[in-house]
């Protein structure tokens, strides 16, 4: 149960408070706040409802979505590409989609995330403010695959936006679940740039329900060496390197497989794709 609700006037203001009180957390949608099974239970929030960060507009390095914009303005702007709101639409709830927020998926980290893998496969980057130890405010503007690398070390961070690159690039996910509002086993999503008819700069990347978010980089550099004869080697080969548990969601046998048989999958689609075929 919230116990105190901060509003706070600015970005620095929210970073400041939450510097003298950790066990703060920022509250954009809350819909993961104290809720049933949530890892996130407070009874101190931040409110990040009036700083501005709920918009969605074209910049110079691609297309720039506040932190605070919610899944359903996602698949509603005409400036978001396809593959975002398709990954923003696994929330089957609308009720859901009209309160979560991009950055609050982001900000979790779940193993079932909606958003993360799609976002890790479209090379995303995200942009940053923090507090040094001295109270110095500071502005990053980093990767993706960083934020997803050092997660825990950016818990005191406030993410303040993300930004799409205007690069084309083939992106694709696909989710698995035992229905649309149960939690995924399994999200995974590709994504490449065409160059010459090949494949490269290629990212793979899945959510494995009880196992984290995985990247599978010998699979990406193999694609972009053009070793693999065909998608069912694409498919042992992932299905091999996933890292995977028995759990409620499915066991840790089919998880392998069915992360190895949609990898497979986009991998065909993009190379297709690259060779000019619809």
């Amino acid at each position: 149960m919230i116990k105190n609700y901060k509003i706070v006037k600015d970005v620095k203001e929210a970073l400041t408070y939450k510097k003298q009180n950790p066990q703060a957390a920022f509250y954009a949608g809350g819909t993961e706040i104290n809720r049933l099974n949530s890892s996130v239970k407070i009874e101190d929030a931040i409110s990040l409802e009036g700083l501005g960060l709920n918009k969605i507009e074209e910049v110079k390095d691609g297309i720039k979505i506040g932190s605070c914009v919610t899944f359903q303005q996602l698949i509603e702007s005409d400036l978001v590409p396809a593959y975002l709101k398709e990954a923003a639409m696994y929330c089957a709830s609308r009720a859901v989609r009209d309160m979560a927020t991009i950055g609050g998926n982001l900000a979790l980290g779940a193993d079932d995330s909606y958003l993360m893998p799609t976002l890790l496969a479209a090379k995303a980057r995200l942009l940053t403010n923090g507090l040094t130890d001295k109270e110095v405010f500071t502005e990053d503007n980093l990767p993706i695959r960083e934020y997803h690398m050092y997660h825990k070390e950016f818990s005191n961070t406030l993410l303040v936006a993300i930004v799409l690159p205007r690069e084309e690039r083939i992106v694709l996910s696909k989710r698995f679940a035992n229905t649309a509002h149960s939690e995924s086993c399994v999200t995974a999503a590709f994504g490449a740039k065409v160059e010459a008819g090949l494949l490269s700069e290629v990212r793979i990347f899945a959510a494995i329900k009880g196992s984290g978010i995985q990247r599978f980089k010998d699979a990406e550099n193999s694609i972009e060496t053009d070793s693999f004869a065909s998608k069912e080697d694409v498919e042992f080969a992932i299905a091999n390197a996933t890292q995977a548990v028995d759990d409620y969601t499915a066991s840790a046998k089919y998880k392998s497989y069915i992360t190895g048989v949609a990898i497979g999958d986009m991998y065909a689609v993009a190379s297709e794709a690259a060779k000019g075929g619809k």
